[in-house]
C-alpha cells in the first residue's frame, strides 16, 4: 500500500533495507540523480555511490548509531553534477514487516547557486578600485554587511594595486557608519600590505563617529595620513599639499 503513495510523491525518495540494498526509488529520485531503476534497485548503496565520504553515508551512520531519524545537508557529485541537498532519513517497516529506511531529499542546488552568486557579487562590490590616473586609485569602501567582505578587502585590493601598478591609494570610508576592532585591524593590515608593495595609502571620508571609534579601539594610526574628504586626498596625491 505504501508503494503507491511512495511512487506518487513529488519529493525525491529512496527506500533501502538495513542491509543497504535498494528496494525502491520514485520518479522524482530518478529525475534528480539521473539514475534509472536498473542502476539502483537491487544494488548496494555503497556500489551505487562508491565515492561518497563517510559524512554523507546517511544509512551507514543511522545503522551504526542505532538512530531512528537523521536529518542532514549533504553535497553529492553524480554524473559530473554537484547537488546540494537537504536530506531526512527515517526507519520504518514495510508491508512484510521488514525493517527499512526511507530517505527524502530537497534539492537546494538552485538556491545554493543563487546564494553563491549573490555572495560573489557582494564581494566584487566590496573592492572596486577606481583609477584616477596611472598611479593613483580610490577604494570607496561600502558598508560591511558580511564577515566574508572583511577578509576579501586586503587580498583583492592588494591584487588590483599590483596588477594596475598603483603607487597611491585613497581608501574612502564615508559609507562606513561603524567600526569594530576587527575591521580596524583589517584596515591596518591593508595599509601595511600595500606599504610593502610600495603603495602609499591614506584614509579619507572619516566621520566623527568613526574617528571616536578609532580612539576607543586604541589602534595606532599615527603613521597613516587621514583627510576629511576625498578632495583633500586627491590634492595631496597630485600636488603634495592640501589647499
Amino acid at each position: 500500500m505504501y508503494k503507491e503513495a511512495f511512487m506518487q510523491m513529488q519529493q525525491p525518495a529512496i527506500i533501502a533495507g538495513e542491509d543497504m540494498f535498494v528496494k525502491a526509488i520514485n520518479p522524482a529520485y530518478t529525475a534528480l540523480f539521473g539514475l534509472t531503476e536498473e542502476d539502483v534497485i537491487g544494488n548496494h548503496l555503497h556500489t551505487i555511490f562508491n565515492d561518497l565520504p563517510m559524512k554523507n553515508r546517511l544509512y551507514t551512520q543511522m545503522i551504526n548509531a542505532g538512530q531512528d531519524d537523521l536529518s542532514r545537508k549533504v553535497t553529492l557529485t553524480q554524473n559530473g553534477n554537484t547537488l546540494y541537498l537537504d536530506s531526512h532519513s527515517t526507519r520504518f517497516k514495510d508491508d512484510n514487516g521488514s525493517p527499512c529506511i526511507i530517505s527524502l531529499f530537497t534539492d537546494l542546488t538552485s538556491q545554493r547557486k543563487q546564494e553563491e552568486d549573490m555572495k560573489r557579487m557582494i564581494l566584487d562590490m566590496t573592492v572596486n578600485v577606481v583609477p584616477l590616473s596611472n598611479e593613483v586609485g580610490v577604494l570607496p569602501l561600502p558598508p560591511i554587511l558580511r564577515d566574508e567582505q572583511k577578509w576579501v578587502i586586503v587580498e583583492k585590493t592588494a591584487q588590483i594595486c599590483r596588477e594596475e601598478r598603483f603607487s597611491k591609494l585613497a581608501v574612502n570610508l564615508s559609507a562606513i557608519s561603524s567600526l569594530d576592532e576587527e575591521l580596524g585591524e583589517i584596515l591596518i593590515r591593508l595599509i601595511e600590505v600595500l606599504r610593502i608593495l610600495g603603495v602609499e595609502v591614506i584614509l579619507t571620508g572619516v566621520r566623527y563617529e568613526i574617528a571616536e571609534e578609532f580612539a576607543k579601539l586604541e589602534i595606532d594610526f599615527s603613521r597613516i595620513k587621514i583627510y576629511q574628504n576625498l578632495k583633500q586626498a586627491i590634492e595631496y596625491f597630485f600636488k603634495g599639499t592640501v589647499q
